[in-house]
């Protein structure tokens, strides 16, 4: 579907935003005299950014509609990339990371609020819609580097400059690929009660993926450090391929769930994504060889692909929220977003105390979150705002399943 894909593009062109100045720290430390400090500034800025705007743009989503929010969003992003291509002092350079920020930000709920305006229009499943969202977001991180990568010769200001003018046509191909659906309030769709209580589950579900953030951005400066622990050499193509294979096996895993995932309820699907990362965590404490972390690791991605794609299934199918799904998914934005900015703080901190004892201590946490969600899960799955049974065929002409959000 065209449409769809258009915006799954967005959603790689945002994500790949993290990663793609990564290859040009050394050519910015040389333009602008950029020293440890304002380096670290310039992606701390963004994903502050980022977080702060995310519930503006959802407010403003409930307002306009979510289309217009992204056609604006996405143009404010891409006069953040052409001032950070141009930039000739940190000052500039710090500035345009956070316009950047700032429209990324903005456009992270218009997008969700966009597929699932997709969702209603073709009358697709949640989790299909989000497991692909997932997929390209994970292949916006890896993208991104990759990118850079083979454009380097051209220098950055050349490739910022024509990312800026693809984020920009794109911005405007939003204007067609979102539909404009009137928005579906909570007494059209008989989830009267408890609608104004819906933000508490966001914060549950942004809550969720905050600790699953945390857990992978913990993983990203620590693995390296303990890979390189029990290298004789360099450790530099297994930390590679052990995050490229992670999270390219994330990336399948959303897409392959998304195929089948609207079968089982959310509850159920939360405590077996918290079980495969507390597995996996608990794996990674065996050794330090590459084999055995790489194989943890994969397990680790398998959960948080589950986790994902279940935390955002959530938001849409959070009826009581039916009015205001922009507010919602911009708070669960800024809430989840926490989690990216405590995982490396966290888990470095851990790994100097304990060392690979820390893998057993969030492995034992997400143990701990799982035996909260089995001994309460049925309370939550009758009190969730947006609790329905489903008749879903199995085949044709034959039985129907019933599956309980």
């Amino acid at each position: 579907m065209g449409r769809a894909l258009l915006l799954l593009v967005a959603v790689i062109s945002v994500n790949a935003s993290y990663t793609v100045l990564i290859p040009f720290v050394p050519e910015l430390e040389e333009r602008v005299g950029a020293g440890p400090v304002t380096i670290a500034l310039v992606f701390a800025l963004f994903a502050a950014a980022k977080a702060l705007f995310q519930p503006v743009g959802g407010a403003w989503v409930d307002r306009w509609r979510p289309r217009t929010v992204a056609c604006v969003a996405l143009n404010i992003a891409a006069v953040g990339i052409v001032l950070t291509a141009f930039a000739q002092d940190s000052v500039t350079l710090l500035a345009g990371r956070f316009v950047w920020g700032i429209g990324e930000g903005l456009v992270t709920p218009a997008l969700y609020a966009g597929m699932s305006a997709l969702c209603r229009r073709y009358d697709i499943s949640a989790s299909r819609m989000m497991g692909n969202f997932g997929s390209a977001a994970v292949a916006g991180f890896l993208l991104g580097p990759l990118i850079a990568g083979i454009a380097a010769p051209f220098g950055l200001a050349t490739l910022f400059v024509a990312g800026a003018v693809l984020t920009s046509l794109t911005a405007f191909g939003l204007l067609k690929a979102i539909p404009d659906l009137p928005a579906e309030t909570a007494e059209e769709t008989g989830q009267t009660r408890d609608r104004t209580r819906w933000w508490r589950w966001v914060l549950v579900l942004g809550l969720l993926d905050l600790f699953t953030h945390l857990v992978y951005t913990a993983l990203e400066p620590v693995l390296p450090l303990y890979l390189s622990s029990a290298a004789d050499g360099s450790a530099r193509a297994a930390i590679s391929a052990v995050f490229v294979v992670g999270l390219a096996t994330s990336a399948v895993s959303m897409w392959a769930l998304g195929r089948f995932a609207e079968r089982f309820g959310i509850v159920p699907l939360i405590a077996a994504g918290l079980a495969l990362l507390g597995a996996g965590l608990a794996g990674m404490a065996l050794s330090a060889s590459v084999l055995p972390v790489a194989g943890a690791f994969l397990v680790v991605m398998v959960g948080y692909a589950v986790l994902f794609l279940t935390a955002r299934r959530g938001i849409v199918e959070l009826k009581a929220a039916a009015a205001s799904q922009g507010s919602a998914f911009g708070l669960f934005g800024l809430v989840s977003d926490v989690g990216n900015v405590l995982g490396p703080v966290v888990g470095v901190v851990l790994y100097e105390l304990t060392g690979r004892v820390s893998f057993v201590l969030l492995g034992a946490f997400a143990g701990v979150l799982v035996a909260v969600v089995t001994a309460f899960g049925g309370r939550w799955r009758r009190s969730f705002p947006g609790a329905e049974v489903r008749e879903l065929p199995t085949q044709p002409g034959g039985e129907v399943v019933q599956r309980v959000a």
